[in-house]
């Protein structure tokens, strides 16, 4: 690392590599990094770039159309391999792993990862985005290409309530979305509403 970038802080930057288990998944807020890492904000920024362009974090920008409706604007990012982040988080097992906090964040990073991997196989260019507002209605993931807005939800769980329903649905209906999707464990694809389905990660 020290080659590529030579004036980076290894010190300060293996502490920064050290947090990345436990900001998986999450809003990232740099003032709160840089305060950890007794570095300025455009130093914690350029640590993320530098984990995003090493293909060590995937970074995800917020989407925004609706310049009018509150939304929050940060990325939220993902460690690319969960046995990394695992390690980094000292999870040490299945069982540990499915009791830890950090078990939705896991499983969201390995889905994104997989769509990403499949799209790219395929040659088919998309845009990643994920939708947040101050309200708190969240969706997981964006995908926008030439096939169209695609809002993606992930879940664990094997079965889907109509609670989890609620952000995915006003989304697209706002926004127009060709199709909604709930990547989870179901044991087959299922039609859950207008332009809504549930789709069993084993099928992505």
């Amino acid at each position: 690392m020290k080659r590529l970038f030579p004036g980076l802080n290894d010190v300060r930057f293996r502490r920064f590599i050290e947090m990345l288990g436990g900001l998986s998944g999450r809003i990232l807020n740099y003032a709160e990094v840089a305060r950890a890492l007794n570095v300025s904000q455009p130093t914690a920024r350029d640590y993320f770039e530098i984990a995003h362009g090493t293909f060590l974090w995937r970074n995800i920008p917020a989407f925004s159309r609706n310049v009018v409706k509150r939304v929050v604007k940060h990325p939220r990012g993902y460690l690319r391999d969960s046995g990394l982040s695992h390690a980094l988080q000292r999870i040490a097992d299945l069982e540990a792993l499915l009791s830890h906090p950090s078990m939705g964040a896991s499983w969201e990073g390995m889905v994104i990862g997989e769509i990403a991997s499949q799209l790219n196989a395929r040659g088919i260019m998309a845009e990643f985005s994920h939708y947040r507002t101050a309200g708190g209605a969240e969706v997981d993931l964006v995908l926008d290409g030439d096939f169209g807005l695609v809002a993606v939800e992930i879940k664990h769980a094997s079965a889907i309530g109509q609670r989890d329903l609620k952000s995915l649905d006003a989304f697209v209906r706002e926004y127009g979305a060709r199709l909604g999707v709930v990547v989870g464990n179901a044991r087959e694809p299922r039609l859950l509403g207008e332009r809504l389905v549930s789709l069993p990660f084993t099928h992505l």
